[in-house]
């Protein structure tokens, strides 16, 4: 085989940012990532507008502050601050726009799956930022509330990365009670964790407090993570292609000659056939066949085509059993130019299978049908 992804009162609440922006209107939605021409800074006791690109701002910590309904930035400000229900968090305003326009996203798909009314009032479709925040929180950080909550931030944003394809490829009304229990799960776990973020920002020094809450966050994002594969077993991430196209097609194996390949599906499994024909004979007649058990597959991973002729997209499905995919080997003599070759027949177990398509659509087909089918286990 060839080798070519966060009941507190106003009154105890720390610093805040008021506004003393000229602009009346707030960002309602996310522009798209790296359409911001302004950004806010907070030096925690107002917001000011700053015209130009926040990623040139030496900035260590952004926000975005959220709203669970559409907001304006008045021009001198009285409540803005207090009106938000949580905040993303960041080391850019990147990031921060990046992680708002993926919970957006996640949001409107998981009320278009579980309906109009299921998300609630803890919203992220209503936002101002990107705010670049002045005064650091960090510096004084001896429980590592910072550190644990960035990490748990990243490890959700990941999970929300992960699972917002299984509803948008699904059907709501097929999703069993427990499907829906868990996205909920996802959806709480990233509202507190926006909630969190805003406590922190306001009670910086009730520490055995964020402590506590902190502690409460955990287990939920460890749980959505662990259960990853049981939901995508029944909301894969992908669609099954409907094309077999690809199931059926030639790879050039220069001097070797051409690789017939076909897959077939037998049962739980796909089984690869490559043969060749051509070439200077050394290779003419070998056949090799690859069982991939679905529920072995460990990893796959596309390669895009190289510069220049090569125009090949290679699709590499890696085994999740160490001990690689069964596979059998037979090939007559063969006579080349300079030798020959004993026949072979024999038993044996593979790596990684390699296939090459000329084209980004099978690949593309080829990529979803082993995914689909490593998810689903079937």
């Amino acid at each position: 085989m060839r080798r070519a992804f966060f009941f507190v009162l106003a009154f105890l609440w720390g610093p805040l940012c008021w506004t003393v922006s000229s602009q009346t209107a707030a960002s309602v939605a996310a522009p798209q990532q790296g359409s911001y021409t302004s950004y806010y800074v907070c030096n925690g006791d107002a917001l000011q507008v700053v015209n130009g690109d926040p990623d040139g701002a030496n900035y260590a910590e952004w926000q975005v502050w959220l709203y669970p309904n559409s907001v304006r930035v008045p021009r001198s400000g009285s409540g803005l601050a207090y009106a938000r229900w949580g905040a993303i968090q960041g080391p850019s305003a990147r990031a921060v726009i990046k992680q708002l326009g993926a919970y957006q996203q996640f949001e409107r798909a998981y009320t278009n799956f579980f309906g109009a009314n299921t998300w609630g009032r803890s919203t992220f479709s209503y936002s101002v930022g990107p705010i670049a925040v002045a005064e650091q929180g960090q510096k004084d950080d001896p429980y590592g509330l910072h550190r644990k909550i960035d990490l748990l931030n990243q490890r959700l944003e990941a999970v929300v990365a992960e699972l917002r394809s299984s509803l948008v490829n699904g059907k709501g009304n097929e999703a069993p009670a427990l499907v829906q229990q868990y996205f909920e799960q996802v959806r709480n776990s990233m509202q507190d964790v926006a909630r969190f973020y805003d406590k922190l920002s306001r009670l910086p020094a009730e520490r055995n407090y964020l402590g506590q809450i902190l502690a409460r966050l955990t287990p939920g994002v460890n749980q959505a993570e662990s259960e990853i594969p049981k939901v995508t077993a029944i909301l894969p991430t992908v669609k099954l292609p409907v094309s077999k196209d690809w199931m059926t097609h030639t790879e050039s194996a220069g001097r070797d000659g051409t690789i017939n390949v076909t897959v077939t599906e037998i049962g739980s499994s796909a089984w690869v056939e490559q043969s060749w024909t051509g070439g200077d004979g050394s290779m003419s007649g070998t056949k090799i066949i690859t069982i991939v058990p679905y529920q072995d597959i460990g990893t796959l991973h596309v390669w895009m085509p190289r510069l220049g002729n090569d125009q090949r997209w290679t699709l590499r499905i890696k085994p999740a059993n160490p001990n690689g995919f069964p596979q059998s080997v037979t090939s007559p003599e063969r006579t080349s130019a300079t030798r020959t070759y004993p026949a072979v027949n024999l038993k044996t177990s593979g790596g990684s299978v390699y296939l090459e398509f000329s084209n980004t659509r099978e690949a593309q087909d080829a990529y979803a049908f082993f995914l689909y089918h490593k998810e689903r286990g079937i």
